[in-house]
């Protein structure tokens, strides 16, 4: 582990709940910020190997890099999409569908879309692993998994009456 090397900065928390949102660097004049929304606290942070978890009244510095590692629905979902896509790239996935299409166009027999089933086929295996995956994450204590909705009502609390949460830009949609 290499030494830490902190610096002063500001903690920022969500005003109405108390959740930490960021760390910012330190500025000159405080009173700059947006206090309407959020509310600050000084901190001493390694802003590389270290970060803020808690609320604003009860909060610590935790290392970065010692704890369990975090592994969301969506990492785990962005990794079946790739594999789906490189496997079947989206030209590909086109031809395939344009000559289904093409065949019923022209009457040809259904039982004629080898390149369609095996396409489905294997998106279908590699949804059913991810599925695994994702239970074996959930479940295995080495690892703080997070769905997609734990995810989206962490970042909902998180930005609770900012401007971005009205607008709704902190959503996975």
């Amino acid at each position: 582990m290499s030494n830490l090397e902190r610096t002063t900065a500001l903690a920022q928390f969500n005003k109405l709940n108390g959740k930490f949102t960021t760390v910012l660097g330190m500025v000159e004049d405080i009173s700059m910020l947006n206090h309407n929304f959020y509310d600050y606290r000084k901190v001493e942070i390694d802003l590389y190997n270290e970060t803020v978890v808690g609320n604003y009244d009860n909060f610590e510095i935790v290392n970065i890099n010692e704890g369990n590692l975090e592994i969301t629905e969506d990492m785990l979902n962005q990794l079946a999409r790739d594999k789906i896509v490189k496997e079947y790239p989206i030209e590909r996935q086109l031809t395939v569908l344009g000559k289904t299409l093409e065949k019923i166009a022209d009457s040809l027999s259904l039982e004629d879309i080898d390149d369609i089933k095996e396409m489905n086929d294997y998106i279908n295996e590699v949804k059913r692993v991810n599925s695994i995956r994702k239970e074996f994450y959930k479940n295995n204590p080495d690892y703080d998994y997070k769905s997609t909705e734990d995810l989206d009502r962490l970042i909902s609390e998180k930005y609770e009456g900012s401007i971005q949460a009205y607008n709704g830009e902190f959503t996975s949609l």
